[in-house]
């Protein structure tokens, strides 16, 4: 159990250590031995009581010290500035000490004065301690006198290594995050123990939902219970990663926007949407991937059989089974590899499309930009104290905003080689299907696809018929970049051995053909919307050729796009341009492209 074990720790070394820093998910909610809620506080507070402690003082600076200060010694000699309290009987707020205190540079006076008094066995709790200094050689000259007499405190007092209370006096800094605190502090200090608390593990969201299972109001079976579901460790399995607020947040929202089922409320709490585009998918239409996916793509059957297996794994629910991270794992996770220019980047766009009803939902990374020393934290986000920490990383912001999405890493092998350490957060990704920002926030790529793109062999693999042949060559050269080139075999396990995906050489002039005229379409569309005109060819296949007849076949696609603009929108324009005085008055006519021996000629086809 996750934060029982953090716990245990932290009751373990409280006492033998002389002071405790607690970082993590100090937040959040806890469920006591009792089964009561309680925040961090109450079971710090609790656990030092049952420890025998004489006395047991909390403070922050905003309410000060919390506590019963009358037994202890108050600060009169100071070694830095700090006011002397004088206590009244007649008065309890004074006489505990609340609201005291206020100012760091008084409680870390009583601290070191209560700490190396060998006579007293006191516990304190300081909360935000984070926010209590600057970041490393930034800290103020008040700072480094709070955190000299810090250390003073803990060091100062005599070492007493046969005494029968083995709980000695100690102070337990709260904070947020460890690299907020100095670092000087606690690295290499045999006196000091950082202890991270832990999000809740599964036993610990089962009991909490257990805990506030009548919260919720979500649709179920008649007679059912959230724990009775035969859904139960499913809904478990959902909130991996979520904290103990975050689960009670949940139940929240479902008694505000009405019954709805724990599925739609999970990705309504966590993406913003009631509605899982994955579950939207419509059977005909995944039914009929190949063929939709086949109007853009033109001779890369093998690879859209591949991703039509994929995306019915998906659409059944099957991803991951076979790990026990699947709630975590991406959707699918492919890397095409080929010549340039066939279809690679485009049959990603094109999924995107698919799944999503949008090519904006394909984001593109150029890996080209990512391939020198420290570049991977454009992806994460620049660590704190440098410049752009504020801004995230291009990555993790990215999937904030587009969870639902086909994720492109294209010609991965330029970032890979220059930039091995980029690897890493490829392997996290791949591994557990998240992702930590350097500001420490957490996203999820269990609702993508992610696609890694290359132009390995590019230039060795020869042009052949024999596809089955061409693609043994891809795949064995990808086999050998990963595991001798860049040495790291353990991230092409990830990504899967079966996941390569070769693409193949265009060299079939009918799949020229396809593509030329299906990259017409758009071209035709964008005429339209933007002036109102149809753009008619008199003989389609003729111009197809004529765009053809200069096209680099090696090239692929991508020279076609080149033939498409040079020989068309170049002088389509010019024609245009002439005419551009006529073309709110030919609003719903047609401009025809004739093929001749000179070349294209255009003219308005008037009713």
């Amino acid at each position: 159990m996750s934060i029982l074990t953090s716990f245990n720790r932290i009751k373990r070394e409280t006492g033998i250590k002389r002071a405790v820093v607690i970082e993590g998910n100090v937040g959040d909610v806890f469920l006591n031995d009792k089964k009561r809620i309680v925040t961090l506080k109450d079971y710090l507070m609790d656990m030092l009581k049952d420890m025998a402690y004489e006395d047991v003082i909390y403070w922050d600076r905003v309410d000060g010290v919390d506590g019963d200060l009358t037994k202890l010694d108050l600060v009169d000699d100071v070694e830095v500035k700090g006011d002397t309290y004088e206590f009244d009987d007649e008065e309890d707020d004074k006489k505990t000490g609340s609201g005291l205190f206020k100012k760091p540079a008084e409680i870390f006076n009583l601290v070191f004065k209560n700490m190396i008094n060998p006579k007293r066995k006191v516990a304190f709790v300081l909360n935000w301690a984070d926010y209590l200094f600057g970041n490393g050689n930034q800290l103020m000259d008040d700072e480094r006198e709070y955190l000299t007499l810090l250390g003073k405190a803990i060091k100062d007092r005599k070492v007493d290594y046969l005494s029968e209370d083995t709980n000695g006096s100690v102070v337990i800094l709260i904070a947020n995050k460890l690299s907020m605190f100095p670092i000087s502090f606690y690295q290499s200090n045999p006196e000091v123990t950082t202890i991270t608390l832990q999000k809740p593990d599964r036993l610990e969201r089962e009991e909490m939902l257990a805990k506030i299972e009548t919260a919720f109001d979500v649709k179920l079976k008649p007679g059912e219970t959230l724990l009775t579901s035969e859904k139960k460790s499913e809904y478990i399995d959902m909130l991996d990663d979520f904290t103990n607020r975050e689960i009670i947040q949940l139940s929240k929202l479902s008694r505000k926007e009405g019954k709805m089922t724990f599925n739609k409320l999970f990705y309504l709490f966590k993406y913003g949407e009631k509605d899982n585009p994955w579950e939207k998918l419509d059977y005909n239409d995944v039914k009929n991937i190949k063929k939709k996916l086949s109007e853009r793509v033109v001779g890369q059957d093998e690879a859209i059989e591949k991703i039509e297996k994929i995306i019915v794994k998906a659409y059944m629910g099957l991803t991951g089974l076979h790990k026990s991270s699947s709630r975590s794992m991406p959707k699918g996770i492919l890397f095409f590899v080929g010549p340039t220019g066939v279809g690679k980047t485009e049959l990603s766009k094109t999924l995107a499309q698919f799944l999503f009803g949008d090519d904006q939902a394909c984001i593109r990374f150029d890996m080209s930009e990512y391939g020198t020393d420290n570049s991977d934290q454009k992806l994460i986000g620049a660590p704190p104290g440098y410049v752009g920490y504020e801004e995230g990383g291009r990555l993790t912001n990215a999937i904030k905003e587009k969870p639902f999405s086909v994720i492109l890493f294209d010609e991965i092998e330029k970032a890979a080689k220059p930039n091995p350490r980029i690897l890493d957060i490829f392997l996290q990704i791949l591994e557990d299907g998240r992702l930590t920002d350097s500001k420490g926030e957490t996203v999820y790529f269990s609702e993508s696809i992610i696609i890694f793109t290359s132009n390995l062999g590019a230039s060795e693999v020869k042009p052949s018929s024999n596809h089955e042949e061409v693609a043994k060559e891809f795949i064995t050269i990808v086999k050998n970049y990963f595991d001798n080139e860049i040495k790291r075999p353990e991230l092409l396990g990830r990504i899967g051995y079966n996941n390569i995906v070769p693409f193949n050489f265009i060299q079939d002039k009918e799949f020229m053909v396809k593509i030329a005229r299906s990259k017409l379409r758009p071209i035709q569309m964008g005429i339209l919307e933007k002036y109102r005109i149809d753009l008619v060819f008199e003989d389609e296949l003729k111009f197809v050729n004529y765009i053809l007849s200069d096209a680099d076949i090696t090239k692929g696609g991508r020279d076609i796009l080149n033939a498409i603009n040079d020989k068309l929108l170049d002088e389509l324009a010019m024609y245009l341009f002439k005419n551009k005085q006529e073309l709110t008055a030919l609003k719903g006519q047609s401009i025809l492209v004739k093929t001749n021996n000179k070349g294209l000629e255009f003219s308005f086809e008037v009713e």
